[in-house]
């Protein structure tokens, strides 16, 4: 069998999980002494990428200008042709087009659709559609094969699914160092005396964030507080969300959070009671459903989308309805009383199932398999 040289695609490295998933994949093949490839327009993760095996080349793939999409195309396919590519796997829609027409007669092409995307016109759809072109197309779960083989009439044949992982060993419950445990609560002044709730997501509309104030607004308790954690960059939508929390007298019980480091998030989770995930309209996958159960975390998520396979297997208290208020409020109160051998019964089920079935390892070697299988 021909040696894989792979060569990844995103428009950036920025945030998110798709771009960790991206820089997973690059440096396990590194740890195997495997050269691979990556362009995306740059971004803060670069600085995660183990460099000793993985070269990364700086393009506007991010760009959705059709002029630049088209110059994209020429200088993907040298790279092609350089770094003697055999398989390209692009990871957005964005970049998916170009790279389409770059790896006409040079190598294979595969792609990974990590949601179903807005469709609701043509020009969306067509524009989405070039994910589709590949030869062989991962789905992060079963929801999204599903999804797109109906939406997109593509052969459920074609798709793979390959789940999102998560690593267990940075998302670990145990405190190693207490001094730095300590200063965290400081810096992000953790009460020590009220509930606490999480709502990781980037700051974004259909997250659900604001929706989820009515929610906050309604329980029968006032010993609580709410942190809204990710990426703030959507400038917009923040000042809604502050107007939001200024219109329902709630700045005593919410505090947004931008962006933070893995180590803050994991002590994020460490110190919450609740995490919620409530966005408006269905996952592909929820990564942070992942880590918080891996931190063996009640966590309380809309029964839909991936995070309904995520949850599938363990305790039916972590699924709420879709957008059922009232049902999201009599968990949270309720996971506010649950006895500390509740709690840890509920969390080491929860890290052991996560372990056995969303690990990192397992995500990666599933995706060294089908890259593999598709080497040109």
């Amino acid at each position: 069998m021909k040696e894989l040289k792979l060569l990844q695609i995103i428009p950036s490295l920025e945030s998110g999980g798709v771009e960790q998933g991206t820089i997973d994949v690059a440096n396990y093949l590194c740890d195997k002494d495997i050269e691979s490839c990556i362009i995306s327009s740059g971004g803060k993760m670069l600085r995660n990428i183990n460099f000793k095996k993985t070269k990364h080349f700086k393009l506007p793939v991010h760009s959705k200008n059709p002029i630049t999409m088209i110059l994209n195309i020429k200088k993907i396919k040298k790279i092609i042709l350089e770094n003697k590519i055999n398989l390209v796997h692009v990871r957005s829609r964005a970049p998916a087009w170009s790279t389409y027409y770059a790896t006409k007669n040079t190598c294979n092409l595969t792609s990974t659709f990590h949601n179903v995307y807005g469709h609701e016109n043509i020009l969306k759809k067509y524009y989405n559609l070039g994910l589709s072109k590949a030869k062989k197309i991962v789905a992060i779960s079963e929801f999204v094969k599903n999804s797109i083989s109906e939406i997109y009439k593509i052969d459920s044949n074609k798709i793979t699914v390959i789940h999102r992982g998560v690593d267990t060993n940075i998302f670990d419950p145990s405190i190693k160092d207490e001094k730095n445990f300590s200063n965290f609560f400081s810096t992000f002044s953790i009460p020590s005396d009220k509930k606490i709730i999480l709502y990781p997501g980037r700051l974004t509309n259909w997250k659900g964030q604001v929706k989820f104030l009515d929610v906050l607004n309604s329980l029968n308790q006032n010993n609580f507080i709410c942190y809204f954690v990710g990426e703030d960059n959507n400038i917009n939508y923040k000042k809604k969300l502050e107007k939001e929390i200024l219109k329902k007298k709630l700045q005593r019980h919410c505090q947004i959070v931008g962006n933070i480091s893995s180590e803050n998030m994991r002590l994020f989770y460490k110190s919450s009671d609740v995490i919620i995930s409530a966005p408006l309209k269905p996952e592909g996958f929820c990564r942070v459903v992942t880590e918080a159960l891996a931190m063996k975390k009640v966590v309380l998520c809309y029964n839909f989308g991936g995070p309904k396979e995520q949850i599938s297997n363990l305790n039916e208290f972590y699924g709420v309805r879709p957008f059922n208020q009232m049902e999201m409020i009599e968990k949270i109160e309720k996971s506010f009383k649950f006895s500390k051998n509740i709690k840890t019964k509920m969390g080491n089920e929860a890290r052991d199932y996560i372990k056995n079935k969303f690990e990192k390892k397992i995500m990666v070697e599933n995706y060294i398999k089908f890259f593999k299988k598709n080497i040109s």
